[in-house]
Formats: C-alpha cells, sequence, structure tokens
C-alpha cells in the first residue's frame, strides 16, 4: 500500500507545498536507525517519509489516527499510535524498541505533541535519545520547515506554503555511552536539539516575518501595474472615441488605488494584488486587438490556462522574484501587441508563442519552482501550437518579443535581487513584493 500511495501523495505535496526533502541518503539503506524531528504538523509522519526508501515506522499520537483519511494515509506509511499521556506510552516504547532491535526504522517526536508556536517545545521527552542509546542505532535528527505555516494547531485545514526536509547527520550513540544514564540521555537530546534548531529557527523567524508583511499595506500602484491600462485605454480610445471600452481600465485603476487605501489585507488579497496586472492584460487585449483591426488570437482559453500554470510556482518564490516575473509578463503583452501591430499581415498564434517563451526564459534563469518541468511544458506548448496551427518563420518576431520581456526584466531596478537562491527562502506568496 505504502509504495501504491508514494508517488500519488508525492505529487500531490509538491503541488500544494513544493515539498522537498534534503540529506534523506544519510538514512540508512539497511540496518536500524531512530529518527527524531520536530513536530509543526499532522503531515509531518507523511513528510519525512515521501523520499526515503525505506519505510519509517512512526510512533504517532493516538488521536492522529482519528483524522478522517489522513489516518488511514499515516497508518499505511507505517505509523503506530502511542498515547502521548504521561506514564502511558510504555507499551509503545516497547514497540518502537522491538522494531529497532529488529533492523528497522524508528521515527519518534519528542516533543510529544504538536508544536503551538512553530518552535521546537522546550521540554522534550527522552524516547528518541532513551531508544538510540539502549539499542546502539544510530540518531538521525531532521527539521521540518514550513509545515507550522501549512497546518498549524488552531487550523482545521492544511493551506498551500512551501515545506522543506532536511536530514542532518546522524548522531552515534556510543560516545554517549560512557556517561551516566540520565546525563547521556541530556546530551544526546541537547545535542539533537542543536541540530534541528540550527535549519528551523531561520525558517521560524521568516513565517513569522511572512505573516505580518500578509497584514501590511499595499503598495501605491506601481508602474507596471497602472501605466499599461492607460496606455491601451488610450490606444482604444484612439480608435473608437467611445467611454464605454475605457472603463475597465479604468476600473482596474480604481481596484490599484481602492487595494492601498482601503481593501483589508490578506494572504489572498497579496495574490490577488500581484496577480492583477498580468490578469488584467489577458482580459482586456482581445478589447485592444478588436480596436487595431487585428485578427482574434485563436483558443484564447488555452494561452490564459498556459499563462496561469506559469504564474503558479510564483505561489511560494521570494517577493521579489514575483514582481519581476509580473513585471516582465506585462512587458512581454505590450510587446507582443505591439509586434502584432506592426505587420501587414500579423499570425493570430504570435500571443501562443511570445508569452510562454518569456515564461520559459524567466523560469530558467531564475531557477524558480519546477523550473525543469515548467520549461518544458511552456516550450512544447509554443512548439505544439505552432505546429497544430500552420506557425511559419513569420513567428519569429513574436519570439523574439518574448524574448526582448525576458531581457529588459534583467535589466530593470531591482530584478537582479530577485535572482538569489530559491533555496531556504521564505514560502512566501505573490503578495510578499518589495513594497
Amino acid at each position: 500500500m505504502r509504495e501504491l500511495l508514494k508517488p500519488v501523495v508525492e505529487a500531490l505535496f509538491r503541488v500544494l507545498f513544493t515539498y522537498d526533502c534534503l540529506g534523506e541518503e544519510r538514512v540508512p539503506e539497511r540496518g536500524p536507525a531512530v529518527i527524531a524531528a520536530n513536530h509543526p504538523s499532522y503531515l509531518d509522519p507523511i513528510l519525512l517519509s515521501l523520499q526515503v526508501r525505506r519505510p519509517i515506522r512512526f510512533m504517532a499520537w493516538d488521536a492522529l489516527f482519528k483524522v478522517p483519511i489522513l489516518g488511514r494515509l499515516v497508518r499505511a506509511f507505517g505509523a503506530f499510535p502511542v498515547d502521548v499521556r504521561r506514564g502511558h506510552g510504555r507499551a509503545a516504547y516497547e514497540r518502537a524498541r522491538h522494531l529497532v532491535e529488529a533492523g528497522e526504522v524508528v521515527g519518534l517526536f519528542p516533543e510529544g505533541k504538536r508544536s503551538r508556536t512553530g518552535w521546537m517545545e522546550p521540554a522534550l521527552r527522552e524516547g528518541a535519545a532513551r531508544l538510540a542509546l539502549e539499542t546502539g542505532a544510530p540518531l538521525i535528527p531532521a527539521t521540518i520547515s514550513g509545515a507550522y505555516r501549512a497546518w498549524p494547531h488552531y487550523q482545521s485545514l492544511p493551506r498551500p506554503a512551501r515545506i522543506r526536509v532536511r536530514y542532518h547527520e546522524p548522531i552515534d550513540p556510543e560516545e554517549y555511552r560512557r556517561l551516566p544514564e540520565q546525563e547521556a540521555i541530556d546530551a544526546l537530546s541537547s545535542e539533537l536539539r542543536r541540530r534541528v534548531d540550527r535549519s528551523l529557527l531561520p525558517g521560524v523567524k521568516r513565517d513569522l516575518r511572512i505573516q505580518v508583511l500578509y497584514r501590511s499595506p499595499a503598495p501605491w500602484p506601481r508602474l507596471y501595474e497602472a501605466v499599461p491600462p492607460l496606455a491601451l485605454a488610450l490606444v482604444v480610445f484612439w480608435k473608437h472615441r467611445a467611454i464605454a471600452p475605457l472603463l475597465p481600465a479604468y476600473a482596474y485603476v480604481a481596484y490599484l488605488l481602492a487595494d492601498h487605501l482601503a481593501i483589508p489585507q490578506s494572504r489572498f488579497a497579496k495574490w490577488l494584488r500581484n496577480a492583477s496586472p498580468v490578469l488584467f492584460c489577458l482580459g482586456y487585449a482581445p478589447v485592444v486587438i478588436e480596436a487595431l483591426g487585428l485578427p482574434a488570437t485563436p483558443a484564447p482559453a488555452a494561452l490564459a490556462a498556459v499563462v496561469a500554470g506559469a504564474m503558479f510556482p510564483y505561489l511560494y518564490s521570494r517577493g521579489r522574484t514575483v514582481v519581476a516575473f509580473m513585471r516582465g509578463m506585462v512587458l512581454a503583452v505590450c510587446l507582443e501587441l505591439l509586434t502584432l501591430f506592426s505587420f501587414l499581415e500579423p499570425t493570430p498564434i504570435g500571443p501562443h508563442v511570445a508569452l510562454p517563451v518569456y515564461a520559459a526564459a524567466f523560469a530558467w534563469q531564475r531557477r524558480t519552482v519546477f523550473h525543469p518541468a515548467a520549461i518544458a511544458v511552456l516550450l512544447g506548448y509554443a512548439a505544439f501550437v505552432s505546429a497544430e496551427l500552420g506557425g511559419d518563420v513569420g513567428l519569429l518576431p513574436h519570439v523574439t518579443a518574448g524574448l526582448v520581456a525576458w531581457l529588459l526584466t534583467t535589466v530593470l531596478p531591482d530584478a537582479q535581487r530577485a535572482t538569489e537562491p530559491e533555496d531556504g527562502a521564505p514560502g512566501t506568496s505573490l503578495g510578499l513584493s518589495d513594497q
């Protein structure tokens, strides 16, 4: 059952949480081992297991097995229940000891319950350290970061957040066995905490900062948000000499002002604000194309779906990366409209090439989440549309438009600051811009 579920659950977690695991090779391929990790969420037994080849037999809170669906899932991944009340966990400990002595990998959460703050709880239970000392099995610390933001104890269901699991170098209990028993357990527990905290605490601080940023005031309309709709409205008015086609552009600018002045800020409000310039340009472009007398772009729903998919990884990127991508996509739309207008016989499939080419080039340079898959899908879509709809060398100017938008994005102010490595970045969303 575990082997059947593992690929499906891992794929789901990679999409919802951009899940990744580092250091899983530190779990030995054979022989006993004890894994001890912080415990921020209900998801932890699954998060620790997904990229480890061997089954991990987790000693997990018995109430977890009563959660619908999740209880069956963690049991399928090898977990077994323990009564976490003081003095009631002896039977589960003995079972864990027998499993380790039989050469299996056992996982424990020394906090004994989910964290109430995201930090590792001040008092750790000694089960993991004692189990390693008594069996001689290596104690492997692991850090789970981002899971508290995804599913804190006060929240009924998980939400998207960037989650990372990191396995640390194993601790050999042999060097602690020369100490008195309690002193050895305390020392081993302290070393376990030190290794977990080393990578956990920066992530918790970032999560706290993100919660503050979600509620921080929205910025005034940025240039790349306000100038394109006003310029496109001017083009439409030049052709139509009517007010009605201009109303969507004015309404969008009004929304930008309202977001700064009146709309309560939240995670969703930030996502919507930073995605809004691209959404507006895609929605208003057909009005501009019709006003200029250009051929309508075929399959607009497919193009919108591809652009939305290209935007999805930036739910989890650094704020400046998000702003750089959105700014570049708006620029790509404007350059593509200019390219269409510049040719006597414009090809209507140009947008199906220009926008995916820009998104693929940006993903390649920034090495953002899912970038290998994103690049393949985006370029494959552009090639497929070109082949199916009869594209030819006339598409080269549209490819150029996408690449020029990408090149300009790399030299615009602050864009280079968006190239910071994504690994270890806060699990930010479309809202965490450089406000």
